[in-house]
């Protein structure tokens, strides 16, 4: 099975951008294990950059134990004077139109999950202070670098800490499209689509066969299904929701707020909503 890697940021005991209490290191951390636990919650392979190592050893790490069909992602929070900048952006080598592609590709999913997060755009690594990216030019397999805000701006730092899971989704689900087209353009197997056990779900009374599924152990419904509740799709827009078979699924217990009553038949393996 091919693999992910994915790298916070700095390491090697250094903090990185600081700002608000916090550290960019330390929030770039969190992010990743959550992503980490995100995709293999999924069924895909990915290896965690131990922290201990220098954006060096990281390359070294990284091209010691990959292989052809790989990619590879560092994550870091940006920083400037100006606390009024924000938003998320992703580097690629200069050049490389392949790499800008699989750079759209990972920032518009981050966005898809965060909707709140302005957009920088991709650009190329001589775009950067420094001139070039070691990360995206010196690792042996596809690589990319995404600065996912501004730890800088109290609006893009508040979502690092409240939003965490949305991130971690976000960068799962453009790093599992990024994976399985490598493994395409490589001619090798790409990694299997997660599979959810499927349940039915009944509202207000009326049964459908075999329309939610399973996620972790919660209960999700088709988006499409809120129109039958009552409930406007563009209230739950900033909810979390899965992705699975072309359909978007949202958890069932997330609607309580919107008055209705969430239960579980386990016989029947069913999810009972009820408006009131």
């Amino acid at each position: 099975m091919v693999r992910i890697f994915l790298s916070a940021g700095h390491g090697a005991g250094d903090p990185g951008a600081q700002s608000g209490g916090t550290t960019e290191d330390r929030e770039m951390r969190l992010t990743r294990d959550a992503a980490v636990k995100e995709m293999r919650s999924r069924g895909l392979e990915v290896s965690s950059v131990p922290d201990s190592l220098s954006l060096k050893e990281t390359i070294t790490w990284i091209n010691a134990y990959s292989r052809r069909g790989d990619v590879a992602l560092e994550i870091h929070a940006d920083s400037v004077g100006n606390t009024n900048i924000r938003g998320a952006s992703a580097f690629y080598t200069d050049g490389n139109e392949q790499r800008e592609t699989d750079a759209q590709l990972l920032l518009q999913s981050l966005l898809k999950a965060v909707p709140s997060l302005p957009s920088r755009g991709v650009k190329s690594d001589i775009a950067t202070g420094v001139g070039s990216l070691g990360f995206c030019r010196q690792v042996d397999i596809p690589s990319v670098l995404m600065e996912l805000g501004f730890i800088t701006n109290p609006s893009d730092r508040s979502l690092f800490q409240t939003k965490r899971l949305d991130f971690a989704r976000g960068l799962a689900d453009g790093l599992e499209a990024w994976s399985r087209k490598e493994a395409q353009r490589q001619g090798l197997t790409p990694p299997p689509p997660p599979s959810y056990p499927v349940i039915s779900v009944k509202i207000n009374a009326q049964l459908y066969q075999n329309q939610g599924i399973l996620v972790n152990g919660n209960a999700c419904i088709p988006v499409v299904f809120l129109k039958s509740l009552g409930i406007d799709p563009s209230k739950v827009a900033d909810f979390r929701t899965t992705t699975h078979r072309n359909l978007e699924y949202i958890k069932a217990v997330d609607l309580q707020p919107f008055k209705v009553s969430v239960k579980w038949d386990n016989p029947t393996r069913t999810v009972v909503l009820t408006t009131y």
